[in-house]
């Protein structure tokens, strides 16, 4: 990355720009017109370098976006498995056939890719067989795992596990196994984004327990608030009721110990400056001691009003200003750019005549 240009360079080169532009312009600081050529390219300079600055800006953020990316594109292929694409049989349509990169969630190529992308293409080309009847076994499209318990899935579950499967030295279940099972994906279709050679058992963990959403019937009526304390108001039996003269009473007893706590804890923390164990705060100090706050002497006193203003005095200075001295605006006579223009060769040629003077 090259090295970022300072601010003074910046500033430098803009105003080298500016200069450039405006070289050999005469009457800079008398004439209005150069005035408002030279800030007309003064602004367009600071617009340049703001867009350029911004640009700049752009470009670095779209790099550093690329960048990370491509990171993480580069960290998704290292830690994924290796995929193997099955080969395409001679005369087979490939968007009959489910990408296997797809399937893992790793496929880049989106719709450009000649395979399917969707993981019902199997069963909506699966043939229906005309010399068996469906009736005699289960139909497995329709047989969803919304409907299953227990004993069911884990009938379907060994079915499904193949052999290579079984005798696996880790004991470890398949995270996508898991989260098929979770989230009610797992079926006769289902199939392990790791391949028929999955390292890890598919299979249920023990003490596992299908949980199945509850419908309106299951759900139990719970008992509303005003109720549970009625209810409980009932089981009361010694109990005082609350009158004026009870709550009376009670209040007084609670002022009383409000007190004497805070007495107990001003009690302790005098004790504790005492001893050396806390400090005492400036309030403190100053009701303890009040002699301890007294000014100096020469001090200001701030609710003096020696040095109040009296505004009706102000006033009255104002007043004695006689506006007659002044013009109105209206009356000073406008100067045209021809006038201006004179003005300026007058001042130059009166320039001229001092130089030659000090030249002699």
């Amino acid at each position: 990355m090259p090295p970022k240009e300072s601010k003074k360079a910046v500033e430098k080169d803009k105003q080298k720009k500016v200069e450039d532009k405006t070289f050999g312009l005469k009457n800079k600081n008398k004439s209005k017109k150069v005035q408002q050529f030279v800030k007309t390219v003064e602004q367009q300079a600071t617009a340049n370098a703001n867009q350029k600055k911004v640009n700049h800006k752009a470009e670095m953020a779209k790099k550093e976006k690329e960048l990370k990316e491509k990171a993480k594109q580069d960290m998704a292929a290292f830690l994924q498995p290796t995929i193997i694409q099955a080969k395409v049989p001679l005369g087979v349509d490939p968007k009959s056939i489910v990408c296997e990169f797809f399937k893992a969630g790793s496929c880049a190529k989106g719709n450009k890719c000649k395979f399917a992308h969707d993981l019902n293409v199997a069963r909506k080309d699966a043939k229906i067989d005309i010399y068996t009847d469906r009736r005699n076994g289960e139909d497995k499209e329709k047989d969803l795992m919304e409907t299953w318990d227990d004993d069911k899935l884990k009938s379907v579950v060994s079915t499904k596990q193949t052999q290579t499967n079984k005798n696996l030295k880790t004991a470890i279940v398949c995270k996508f196994f898991l989260e098929a099972i979770e989230s009610a994906k797992y079926g006769w279709f289902w199939e392990c984004p790791n391949g028929a050679s999955c390292m890890y058992q598919h299979c249920l963990p023990p003490g596992f327990v299908l949980q199945k959403k509850k419908t309106k019937e299951d759900e139990v009526e719970e008992i509303p608030i005003e109720e549970l304390i009625e209810e409980e108001r009932a089981k009361l039996t010694k109990s005082t009721p609350v009158t004026l003269e009870t709550f009376t009473k009670w209040k007084a007893e609670k002022k009383i110990q409000k007190e004497k706590a805070a007495k107990d804890a001003e009690e302790k923390r005098m004790a504790d400056i005492k001893a050396g164990k806390t400090s005492m705060s400036g309030r403190e100090m100053f009701v303890f001691n009040p002699d301890l706050f007294v000014d100096d002497d020469f001090a200001i006193d701030v609710t003096s009003k020696e040095f109040e203003v009296d505004p009706n005095d102000v006033t009255s200075i104002a007043s004695t200003v006689d506006k007659s001295l002044f013009i109105e605006d209206d009356d000073i006579p406008d100067m045209s750019d021809d006038d201006e223009d004179e003005d300026d060769d007058e001042d130059d040629g009166e320039d001229q005549e001092e130089d030659e003077e000090d030249d002699e």
